[in-house]
């Protein structure tokens, strides 16, 4: 009865974050994932991990997490072993605004938690910030990658100036450098065509954490993309660096993508031609939460045909 007592009391306490726990826990163990975590030199990183199979390595956008994954690997664990990390600055992995988080770095962090499991061959994705961290890593590592999948990724200096782009060069806020919970409310509806189904808990311990990271936020922001002139450019271009890429590669991307223009895609497809391009209609920028088991499929699909 004490332990039950003191539970109740830790839970009036902190309601929304005991919620959103328990929500994250349940999707985790849907998908056939589990919570790990290893050391690297500069501190400790989070991940999940399940399923069987060669591996993919997930990694997440900018202010997000490991669990953007969660939905997606539910249909890709029966085939592959699915790991998706916390990047260095992120959720739970470690955070240290004396750190430079741009590009080169955070490639050279994936590489040692990589060395650290193990793994010798694996397929990569990301997504946004993501995308162009794995881009470069499959660029500089490609003894390692088996293939590269792109979701709506950053890092293509030639594409279109997408809405958020335009925003920047007119000096106005970055949407994704949200700083309380009304502009977190906005930058849920700028990011998704269809927002998935959100819990108010779940919004609310989501925005807690952006703005309790808000300057780490806003220096990784500045890292990743240099912003010179209210004009923002890349020190490690994708339309540059995967000239020379030559495994395969899958292009997804939502056409209705208000962070990063769609025509990136068909500047890829371009660069890299054994690659595939898959425009999805109705779809914003994170398409493995918006439409999971499509998107997973295209995955599935893909290496059908190798």
């Amino acid at each position: 009865m004490v332990l039950l007592l003191l539970g109740l009391v830790g839970y009036l306490v902190t309601p929304t974050e005991r919620l959103y726990q328990v929500g994250v826990s349940a999707e985790r163990k849907l998908a056939g994932l589990s919570t790990k975590s290893i050391m690297i030199d500069e501190g400790e990183i989070a991940y999940i991990a399940g399923g069987k199979g060669e591996v993919i390595l997930f990694l997440h956008g900018f202010g997000a997490n490991k669990d953007n994954w969660v939905r997606l690997a539910k249909h890709l664990t029966n085939d592959y072993s699915v790991i998706a990390l916390d990047l260095p600055g992120f959720g739970n992995s470690f955070k240290d605004i004396n750190l430079n988080y741009d590009v080169e770095n955070q490639v050279s962090r994936v590489n040692k938690f990589i060395n650290q499991l193990g793994i010798t061959k694996f397929h990569i994705a990301g997504n946004s910030m993501g995308g162009y961290i794995a881009g470069n890593y499959a660029a500089k590592y490609s003894e390692q990658v088996m293939s590269l999948w792109l979701l709506n990724t950053l890092g293509i200096q030639s594409a279109d100036d997408s809405e958020m782009f335009k925003d920047i060069s007119e000096n106005k806020r970055p949407m994704v450098l949200a700083r309380n919970k009304r502009e977190f409310e906005q930058l849920i509806s700028f990011v998704f065509e269809n927002p998935p189904f959100m819990p108010e808990f779940v919004i609310s311990e989501l925005s807690k954490n952006a703005i309790k990271n808000i300057d780490l936020n806003y220096k990784i922001f500045h890292e990743i993309h240099k912003i010179d002139q209210n004009k923002i450019s890349f020190s490690l271009p994708l339309d540059y660096e995967l000239g020379d890429f030559i495994k395969p590669v899958l292009i997804t991307w939502g056409r209705q993508d208000r962070v990063l223009h769609h025509s990136g895609a068909k500047v890829l497809s371009k660069i890299v031609p054994q690659s595939e391009m898959i425009i999805m209609d109705d779809i914003g920028h994170l398409p493995m939460m918006e439409a999971p088991k499509v998107t997973a499929g295209q995955f599935i699909s893909f290496h059908g045909r190798d």
